[in-house]
């Protein structure tokens, strides 16, 4: 199992307590774990380079995913990204050494669906040689699916 391990999140979470249980034994055996917020702009908010709301959308978060980590005995460290996700994850890389990376991302066609994340997943698995892990989100913040690579 992966013992340092890149969780980018752009979801709020159904639970508000608790990390999903199928993410929960990724994040418990692994002994670092650093979080990634990307800063989700609309495709207005990007055009007029009005990034203010999305960076304080992205600081939440990152908050909310410490709390459901910490609930859990886990101490994650991390920070909110930017908004070019790939960018994002290279940045962390350049100081945490990661062995596998989690993607936490809206289902494709659901309404909380940013059009960053629009092959998101096949960007970072073209830019990394790293192993990745998708999951997918619905609108009420339920996994619904997994994707491995």
């Amino acid at each position: 199992m992966a013992k340092r391990v890149l969780v980018v999140t752009n979801e709020i979470l159904a639970d508000a307590n608790e990390v999903p249980e199928s993410i929960r034994p990724i994040v418990e055996e692994a002994d670092e774990i650093y979080v990634i917020a990307p800063t989700l702009t609309t495709w207005l908010q990007w055009l007029a380079s009005d990034v203010d709301h999305a960076r304080v959308s992205a600081d939440e978060r990152l908050r909310t995913v410490f709390d459901h980590m910490h609930a859990g005995g886990l101490e994650p460290a991390g920070t909110a990204g930017g908004e070019n996700q790939v960018t994002a994850i290279a940045d962390a890389l350049a100081h945490f050494d990661a062995d596998l990376i989690v993607l936490r991302l809206h289902a494709p066609g659901s309404e909380g669906e940013n059009w960053r994340e629009h092959r998101i997943a096949k960007q970072v698995r073209g830019h990394f040689d790293l192993p990745t892990i998708v999951f997918l989100f619905d609108d009420e913040g339920h996994v619904v699916g997994r994707e491995e690579a």
